[in-house]
């Protein structure tokens, strides 16, 4: 990692200043200096990464994903960084194990969520990161097996779901914890844009809609069949879409939790009023719409009343998952 974002990172540690906001912006930079960086030998990193293993676990996770390590060392994915070659995930994963290692796991779970949404990996990337971690932090707590579980969040726009899914991201799966694949990113993705971007209504159409989700339920089956566990953040109007869900995690055969969330109009238009720099590009309006449509039978799904203060909603949720596990 570059000096000077190191440096970024370590100053924010201990002013506390690790707001969504910041994160963003840190790993935004990070990802930005690895695109710069020169490629580098994919084999010189694979026999460095060999000599680091230290435990039995990290030399069998290594020899698991040799071939995933092999494709990305081709695939350009390993940068010439410090004077070394390193794969771009290895270089974020010592971000992420100083996070982890001062107890700040959530931090951790955004930051990577937000570099493979800004810098898509793929499936196996995000199923390296633990590998990765683990030979940073020189330990092997993340390499603990944790089994998969897919989390689907769910509620009319305004309701806070894209926040509740990252405060639970890090309860979920092995360090950095669950992939967050979130409706909105997936579709400016889908249009070639950042997640901030704002598009046009002519890009919200039913064929637009369809596109996104299929996206979105091809990528959290990916991850699942990688033994990664994920959150879908999305609005799950219609029935169909909450089916599809539950029916991958069953596929799958992995525990499956829907959450629903709801508040009143007035709060929801109050929030996405108040939205800046965000991937949603809902409107009053839409939020005035949607209430006027029906979603259907939400009978499997966990219905949480959300205009109340957030120190109660995720004890609450946390409740949830931690008895559908």
């Amino acid at each position: 990692m570059a000096a000077t974002e190191t440096a970024s990172l370590d100053i924010r540690l201990e002013q506390g200043g690790l707001d969504a906001s910041a994160l963003h912006a840190f790993t935004d930079a990070l990802a930005s200096a690895h695109a710069r960086a020169p490629v580098g030998d994919g084999r010189i990193f694979l026999a460095a990464l060999q000599k680091l293993a230290a435990s039995d676990a990290q030399r069998r996770e290594i020899e698991r994903q040799r071939d995933n390590l092999q494709r990305r060392g081709t695939a350009r994915r390993v940068r010439q960084l410090a004077d070394a070659p390193a794969d771009i995930l290895f270089d974020l994963a010592g971000t992420l194990a100083t996070l982890i290692r001062q107890a700040r796991t959530g931090e951790a779970n955004i930051l990577a969520n937000r570099y493979l949404d800004i810098a898509p990996q793929g499936a196996t990337g995000w199923s390296l990161l633990p590998l990765f971690v683990s030979l940073r932090a020189g330990d092997d707590a993340a390499l603990a097996p944790a089994p998969p579980h897919l989390v689907a969040v769910g509620g009319l726009s305004g309701t806070g779901k894209s926040t509740l899914s990252r405060l639970l991201g890090a309860r979920l799966g092995r360090a950095p914890g669950a992939r967050v694949l979130r409706s909105d990113v997936f579709r400016k993705r889908l249009a070639g844009l950042a997640p901030e971007t704002r598009l046009p209504p002519a890009h919200y159409t039913r064929h637009s809609d369809e596109e996104t989700y299929e996206a979105l339920f091809e990528s959290a089956d990916d991850h699942l069949s990688c033994g990664s566990s994920v959150i879908l953040d999305a609005v799950f109007m219609s029935r169909s879409e909450r089916d599809v869900a539950e029916a991958i995690a069953f596929r799958r055969g992995v525990p499956f939790t829907g959450l629903w969330l709801e508040a009143p109009e007035r709060d929801r238009i109050a929030r996405v009023s108040a939205r800046q720099s965000d991937a949603s590009d809902a409107t009053p309006e839409v939020v005035r719409e949607q209430s006027r449509r029906s979603v259907g039978e939400l009978s499997s799904w966990h219905r949480m009343r959300v205009n109340r203060p957030i120190d109660l909603i995720v004890p609450a949720a946390r409740g949830v998952l931690d008895r559908r596990r």
